[in-house]
């Protein structure tokens, strides 16, 4: 996996000794950048092991657009490739590999519904008008 060997790199990384060249404050910099990378990447490692595992198998998305990133958990939930989703939904593997390196943006609503429907994944809709926006709108028309 990709991320697994990312981690390796940024653990190798900062256990070598620091550019000497470098000011010390600049060496802490970049130690601190390198450690805020791994941790991301270790938080990524830890929710793909998740989803892989069967331990998650629901997520909370706070945004319409955030449904790209359903799916590719979706299909990493169900231990499908690229290549199995692509058969359920009569398209090239190449064509989900695509759809997933983007978060499916762009795709149509039609091609949204028919991912969802290969996966089984099942949205419950809330939509919530925020309340910042409704007592802007009330104070425009009172104007």
């Amino acid at each position: 996996m990709i991320t697994q060997a990312r981690a390796a790199k940024f653990r190798d990384a900062l256990a070598a000794a620091p550019a000497e060249r470098l000011h010390p404050k600049a060496q802490k910099a970049m130690r601190d950048g390198m450690r805020s990378q791994l941790a991301e990447i270790e938080e990524q490692l830890a929710e793909y092991d998740a989803l892989r595992t069967g331990k998650a198998v629901s997520f909370k998305m706070d945004s319409i657009t955030g449904i790209g990133e359903a799916l590719v958990k979706a299909r990493i939930i169900r231990k499908l490739t690229h290549k199995a989703l692509a058969e359920r939904m009569n398209l090239a593997e190449q064509q989900i590999q695509l759809y997933e390196a983007t978060r499916y943006a762009g795709v149509s609503i039609e091609h949204l519904k028919a991912a969802a429907d290969a996966l089984n994944l099942r949205v419950n809709e809330v939509f919530t008008l925020e309340k910042e926006w409704a007592t802007q709108q009330r104070l425009a028309t009172t104007l």
